[in-house]
């Protein structure tokens, strides 16, 4: 995942400040073009500079990101009892499955989808609803995980179950008032839920 750390990377190297905690909650989990509807005065060419600098450090980084605790436990167990497992992403998918391997949870997912797989973005229902599709399930029989208010509005125009994953980037006050069905600290609570 593109982390704020390397949103923050690039914008300190072409705009010489860095990312309020507002406008790194903002960024996560969006698209590029998130970067213009945050700053509208950036050239074109400042965009591209930031997104270049931004995915040079995310590529050196991106070998040590890791899985938060409890996550492969809980992947396992869902894999276990016969749940199929698919993944949303805004990133390329090359990248989503770069992390996965290098997290080693890339097994666990039947279907993975990027930025290039769906013409929409979170908070539109259209990439879970795809997804549901190719895992060959209702949108009723999908219990959608997120930890972001793009994740949780999605789920809900998708007419998902929607629960906010607090254990990550999450954030109670930020999602709790989008009422997610589902407000979880730990990945475990989830896979209780499903036992």
């Amino acid at each position: 995942m593109v982390r704020d750390g390397s949103y923050n990377y690039g914008i300190k190297k072409i705009l010489n400040r860095e990312l309020k905690e507002d406008e790194k909650q903002y960024l996560l989990g969006k698209p590029f073009k998130a970067l213009n509807e945050l700053f509208p005065f950036l050239t074109n060419s400042e965009t591209e500079k930031i997104i270049e600098e931004t995915l040079d450090y995310y590529r050196k980084y991106n070998q040590n990101i890791k899985e938060y605790d409890g996550v492969k436990e809980m992947l396992l167990n869902l894999k276990q009892k016969g749940y199929r497992l698919g993944l949303v992403t805004a990133k390329l998918k090359q990248n989503a499955t770069k992390e996965l391997e290098n997290t080693a949870l890339y097994p666990f997912f039947d279907v993975i989808m990027g930025k290039e797989d769906c013409q929409d973005f979170k908070p539109s229902p259209v990439p879970l609803l795809q997804l549901a599709e190719k895992l060959r399930l209702k949108p009723t029989e999908c219990l959608y995980i997120g930890d972001q208010p793009t994740d949780i509005q999605a789920t809900h125009s998708a007419n998902m179950i929607s629960v906010a994953a607090l254990w990550g980037e999450g954030k109670y006050e930020r999602l709790s008032p989008l009422n997610p069905e589902y407000l979880f600290d730990r990945p475990k609570q989830l896979t209780e839920l499903l036992s």
